[in-house]
């Protein structure tokens, strides 16, 4: 299954996560659009989540925690496995993936940053 079935929107207590004319977009309770999430299908059953950003002025809330806890919840259902990676010299990207459930693969990740993935079935 690919992220376009996860049955968007997908609304939390602070953001709710919508695919947007632009991408899949994060909004706050106002539907203010707050962030981005950029998902890239990567093969049967599997997505990649290439980047979670989040407005400067907005972090620091949650809201990016949430929105990933959002979408962790709607590939559970859907059965899909998320892969992201963090980039080689962003160290709170390993704390925040690892954070959110993610486990580290032993193999190298885009441009020698680290890769992760999470299952549902474990």
């Amino acid at each position: 299954m690919s992220a376009a079935e996860f049955g968007f929107p997908l609304a939390g207590e602070r953001v709710t996560v919508v695919r947007g004319a632009q991408g899949i977009v994060i909004e706050d309770r106002d539907g203010t659009p707050i962030g981005t999430v950029e998902l890239e299908h990567a093969g049967e059953g599997e997505v990649f989540i290439k980047s979670v950003c989040i407005e400067e002025s907005k972090r620091g809330y949650g809201a990016g925690t949430e929105a990933t806890r959002l979408l962790l919840e709607a590939a559970a259902e859907a059965g899909t496995v998320v892969r992201a990676w963090a980039p080689p010299d962003l160290g709170l990207a390993v704390y925040f993936w690892i954070r959110m459930g993610l486990r580290p693969l032993h193999s190298a990740g885009p441009n020698g940053g680290i890769l992760f993935e999470w299952n549902p079935d474990r």
